[in-house]
């Protein structure tokens, strides 16, 4: 691991007006100061909120690839990548796995994205109800 994050050494004078480098100059950035930039992320960019990843808000973040590196990204990107995807959704295999049913609150569901109420209602053939109307969120063995 790298202790102290990125950087990158310039062969030559970049051309960028109005910023001038020197030439083998290390130009280090900071990926944790990059997560908290207000300009990117907000007012309270510094604040642990779980929402910014759920409203119109990701969108503005998704078109800039580089605002969001927990694992960098280029020829310099952590090795672990996928092995810590695959990790998290092994251990959200095995959370799920402890409960029987789950039931979400119908409150956190936008109106349009509700399913039709008719569906639950609806019976088979034979009489059955294929499906529950409502899914309850126990552990097993409770």
């Amino acid at each position: 691991m790298n202790r102290y994050g990125g950087g990158a050494v310039t062969p030559y004078d970049p051309t960028q007006p109005p910023i001038y480098i020197p030439a083998n100059t290390k130009t280090p950035y900071s990926v944790f100061m990059m997560h908290r930039r207000k300009d990117l992320w907000g007012p309270d960019a510094e604040l642990f909120e779980t929402d910014r990843w759920i409203d119109e808000r990701l969108q503005k973040h998704l078109g800039h690839s580089f605002a969001f590196l927990p694992f960098n990204a280029g020829p310099r990107i952590c090795l672990g990548q996928q092995f810590a995807y695959n990790e998290m959704s092994y251990m959200l295999v095995k959370l799920f796995q402890h409960f029987s049913d789950v039931e979400l609150v119908p409150e956190a569901v936008a109106p349009e994205l509700r399913p039709n109420p008719a569906w639950a209602a609806a019976r088979e053939a034979d009489g059955r109800i294929p499906r529950k109307a409502v899914e309850k969120n126990s552990p097993r063995g409770t």
